[in-house]
């Protein structure tokens, strides 16, 4: 296998980060946050229990509330060990971008320490707020492996989200969507997860090179199960992994392979309660801040130093965020 153990040898294969993308982050609650966060109702949370976890929390718009611009007021679970990283990825239902946030759990909120929005390439690619998936198979599971169950679900799900943490504990919450099968289960307790065009943060990867261990939460429509799975994680450009995973003629540069060790499929009373798969619960996108002026709102209020991010600041605008926007979701899903 092909693997990737080191930064020098990642950003060979996918490349390295490049400012303009690091400056659409900001280290705090905007107008543009509020006001998304004041109509989703759900979102996945990545924090540490008595390991890494990973779980979909709400029920109800509104359901997260800020309560000032760096902490945000949310049904944090009960095994959350106070003072670690956490990460939220917010999710509304019929809109195509994601709302990340990033911070430390604190007394059953988040302290907010970054925020930025997820380009829409994962929820296009996966149809998630299309037509039912749901598996025929109805169970639910609760240990070592991957049963019956879960394997059957995973062939149904297109929207996945990876959380993780770095070296010093700091959390991300990626979201990974392709067709019914976004997670490919490769052995018996073997998944992988093939890395599409996004934002180009690679978040994801980083944080495994530092720290292996990840919680992944994997979602079907029509379907109120969640499915959960911990284990640890290693990338790979083995081109006979990347292969079999190629979409509409484009191979992925690497692999997320996953050694699962303890698996959670159960109904989420999060998603029953939201109506996540009923359509007349959607989001109408007009009612919605643009993306392109949370983004370069984003970078005007990005406080990296130096001559370059200052030049990206001043040259930040609407309409060529959205053209570039539009090229891009167009030339770059896959």
């Amino acid at each position: 296998m092909e693997a990737i153990c080191d930064l020098a040898e990642l950003e060979r294969v996918v490349g390295s980060r490049q400012l303009p993308v690091m400056m659409k982050s900001i280290d705090r609650l905007d107008p543009h946050c509020v006001a998304l966060l004041g109509r989703a109702p759900v979102a996945v949370l990545g924090y540490t229990g008595a390991g890494p976890r990973a779980a979909v929390v709400g029920g109800a718009p509104g359901f997260a509330v800020p309560e000032g611009p760096r902490r945000l007021r949310l049904p944090i679970p009960p095994d959350a060990v106070s003072g670690t990283g956490a990460a939220l990825l917010v999710l509304l239902p019929g809109w195509r971008e994601t709302l990340r946030i990033n911070g430390t759990v604190d007394d059953g909120a988040l302290v907010v320490e970054e925020a930025f929005l997820h380009c829409g390439k994962a929820v296009i690619r996966s149809g998630v707020w299309g037509p039912a998936t749901a598996s025929e198979i109805t169970g639910t599971e609760d240990g070592p492996g991957l049963g019956p169950a879960a394997a059957a679900f995973l062939g149904t799900a297109p929207l996945a989200v990876i959380t993780s943490r770095d070296g010093d504990g700091q959390a991300d919450a990626s979201p990974k969507g392709d067709p019914p099968g976004v997670i490919r289960q490769v052995g018996p307790k073997t998944v992988a997860i093939a890395d599409r065009p996004g934002n180009r943060r690679t978040d994801t990867f980083h944080n495994v090179l530092e720290r292996p261990h990840v919680a992944i939460v994997a979602l079907a429509p029509g379907d109120d199960r969640v499915l959960e799975l911990t284990g640890t994680a290693s990338i790979s450009a083995d081109a006979e992994l990347r292969e079999p995973m190629a979409e509409r003629g484009r191979t992925p540069k690497a692999v997320l392979l996953v050694e699962v060790e303890h698996t959670r499929l159960t109904h989420s009373a999060a998603i029953r309660d939201a109506r996540l798969w009923d359509a007349e619960s959607h989001v109408d996108p007009e009612e919605l801040p643009k993306p392109a002026a949370i983004w370069t709102d984003h970078v005007k209020l990005n406080e990296t130093a130096g001559i370059a991010a200052k030049l990206l600041r001043k040259a930040a605008g609407e309409r060529m965020m959205r053209a570039a926007i539009s090229v891009d979701y167009r030339q770059n899903l896959y």
